[in-house]
């Protein structure tokens, strides 16, 4: 094999690696956990990120750009709810462990996002492929917990949401279903700007897997009193 070839045979895969600009991301890469040869995994400090508007959409744009209203009708008037919750927040998305810290997160394909919002009737998830789950009760507990007794794909289940104080901003839900339950950590749409992101940027293209964070310790959790 000549030289000159073996030499572009070897650099080829570094070029993978460097094809990209930093202006090419989305975000400014402040701490890169992983790289490919289509883009980075990497955490970003940068608050003003245009990525953070697309954490929790607007469900008046939202509704406006899938035609909620008419495709469907149970939710023409879901963003404006007639019953208080108190300061209780309505709107939330993930919040995630990762090597102790908590992160939003900027997925791959944005059709993993699923921020939720909680109208008077139903528990909606402003997505593109649209989920909703019918409330069939509801009972706020002093100003710091919601019970909601949800029709879950058929099934009754139990949803706790419990305010915490830290990590600031959160809460922590817990569905019961059957024998089953478990725990997600949810950030009010308020507080997502206040968390560093991890983001999962192939630039032009969607990564082949999303990013797996740690599993939550709920013992780190503190509940707001």
């Amino acid at each position: 094999m000549r030289p000159s070839l073996l030499f572009v045979l070897l650099f080829l895969p570094m070029l993978g690696h460097t094809q990209f600009k930093e202006s090419a991301y989305h975000c400014r890469r402040d701490s890169v956990i992983s790289r490919t040869n289509y883009g980075s995994v990497y955490i970003t400090r940068d608050h003003n990120c245009d990525l953070y508007t697309k954490l929790c959409p607007d469900p008046k744009d939202w509704m406006n750009n899938y035609d909620i209203a008419a495709n469907f009708p149970d939710l023409a008037s879901f963003y404006s709810p007639k019953e208080s919750l108190g300061n209780f927040p309505r709107y939330w998305n993930n919040l995630n462990a990762y090597h102790g810290q908590y992160y939003v997160y900027g997925p791959s394909d944005w059709m993993a996002n699923r921020p939720e919002y909680i109208s008077d009737s139903f528990l909606v998830e402003i997505a593109s492929d649209i989920t909703y789950f019918r409330i069939l009760k509801k009972e706020l507990i002093g100003a710091t917990e919601l019970l909601l007794t949800l029709d879950l794909y058929g099934e009754q289940a139990l949803l706790r949401i419990q305010l915490l104080s830290f990590p600031k901003g959160t809460a922590l839900w817990e569905y019961n279903i059957k024998n089953e339950s478990w725990y997600e950590l949810k950030v009010a749409s308020d507080y997502i700007h206040t968390f560093d992101m991890i983001n999962n940027d192939c630039v032009n293209q969607k990564c082949f897997q999303e990013f797996q964070f740690d599993a939550l310790d709920i013992s780190r959790f503190k509940r707001m009193d």
